[in-house]
């Protein structure tokens, strides 16, 4: 009975050692953030970080809306901006395992309008950024007819896999062959296969006056804090996968349990999505991924308007979410999302 008892004490110190270092941990994040908040000037954010499956901080700050004074809440709505980009790449990779397309397909296998100069251009260079096509957003202003035609008429830029180059053709081209393949578009497929669980929670917009409930469709030019601009945010439909997705931070939590747990995707199709593609000129990027390295440590993710990022440490077994309305970053610190990002993961893991 003696021996019960002391083990119970000695579990009782140690769990109260472990509550006592949580907590130590929740401080030193909530500060650091707090402390980003004020430097990049941010209206308001959403912050979660999860460790080991498990929720170590999870925080609401400042305004979602700051000419009514309204906070962010659990149902504030961000948008995702490219980070959206994250939900269309496992898109496409649930159409590879039911056998729908390849990563080795052409385009031109789904879709028969394109330039004779497209048509070796591979659902991969698509995911990777590396299909050297000239950027459709250009002409997002035109009816997407209209942006095609002129978009087709542009110079392509280099071979296929040479190099890295962002743009946004890569997802007009996904979201286009999603309809070809299962009669959806991209949106609606990630809407009803990736967040059946949600509902006012998640939502495709991509016009900043349509009036949206909950949505903070977010600032900018809030260098010193003055002048604060509306984000003027017009994003053609046609165009929706590559950005557009807003959603709560809560739904965006259920969602990384879902990646993780394979209910997405399996473990094998993350392994393939995880592998760093080898460009002839070298970039370090996975295949649909970002690859970011930070004294020596190798995460994946996306970020997008710089205001929003989506990170896994998978050494550390660290996810961050980080949700904003507007970041103030100066020209030449334009990595200082990553870098926020890669500081919550310093402070968590220790």
């Amino acid at each position: 009975m003696r021996k019960q008892f002391i083990f119970a004490i000695v579990l009782c110190a140690l769990a109260a050692i472990n509550t006592k270092a949580q907590n130590h941990h929740k401080k030193r994040i909530d500060d650091y953030i707090v402390e980003i908040k004020k430097q990049y000037h941010i209206p308001g954010l959403a912050v979660v970080v999860i460790k080991e499956g498990k929720i170590i901080h999870r925080k609401n700050y400042g305004l979602a809306n700051i000419e009514m004074g309204v906070p962010v809440t659990d149902k504030t709505l961000f948008p995702l901006f490219s980070t959206t980009k994250v939900m269309s790449v496992v898109a496409v990779y649930q159409l590879i395992e039911q056998n729908k397309l390849s990563l080795e397909n052409n385009i031109s296998d789904f879709l028969d309008d394109l330039p004779d100069r497209w048509k070796k251009v591979k659902i991969k260079n698509l995911l990777i950024h590396s299909s050297g096509l000239p950027d459709i957003v250009e002409y997002t202003d035109s009816k997407e007819e209209d942006a095609k035609q002129k978009v087709y008429c542009d110079t392509i830029k280099f071979s296929p896999g040479k190099q890295f180059d962002y743009n946004q053709t890569n997802y007009w081209l996904l979201n286009r062959i999603f309809q070809k393949v299962i009669g959806k578009k991209l949106s609606e497929y990630i809407m009803e296969i990736q967040f059946p669980f949600a509902q006012k929670d998640v939502v495709f917009e991509g016009n900043n006056l349509k009036v949206v409930e909950n949505l903070t469709y977010g600032y900018v030019n809030t260098t010193n804090g003055n002048p604060v601009l509306k984000r003027n945010w017009n994003f053609p439909e046609y165009e929706y996968g590559a950005a557009a997705l807003n959603l709560t931070l809560d739904s965006f939590i259920e969602w990384n349990r879902k990646f993780d747990d394979n209910e997405l995707i399996s473990e094998q199709t993350k392994r393939q999505l995880l592998t760093p593609f080898q460009y002839e000129v070298k970039r370090d990027f996975t295949y649909g991924l970002d690859l970011i390295k930070f004294n020596g440590e190798v995460s994946y993710g996306f970020s997008g308007g710089v205001s929003t990022a989506f990170r896994k440490f998978t050494n550390k077994k660290l996810t961050i979410i980080l949700l904003a309305n507007g970041m103030f970053i100066p020209t030449n610190q334009l990595n200082g999302i990553n870098e926020v990002v890669n500081n919550i993961a310093r402070i968590a893991a220790e």
